[in-house]
């Protein structure tokens, strides 16, 4: 699983942070070029691959893109 955030879209409102059911998500010191701190990954082995973040952010600035499986 690997959580994407587009540093030029995320305004670091922390929606994504608070509806996080698993807390996977934080909010970083580090500003992106307009100046907003942004959003971090700080727990990532605690994501379910819910999506809740993905749904609540109103900018579309991160998905959640799941590991492909084999079986074998």
């Amino acid at each position: 699983m690997t959580i994407h955030i587009d540093e030029k879209i995320c305004k670091g409102c922390g929606l994504c942070v608070y509806y996080c059911p698993q807390n996977v998500l934080c909010m970083s010191n580090v500003r992106n070029t307009k100046g907003y701190y942004l959003v971090a990954v700080c727990n990532s082995n605690k994501c379910k691959v819910c999506h809740t973040c993905e749904i609540n952010c109103p900018d579309l600035a991160l998905y959640v893109e799941e590991d492909d499986k084999v079986k074998g």
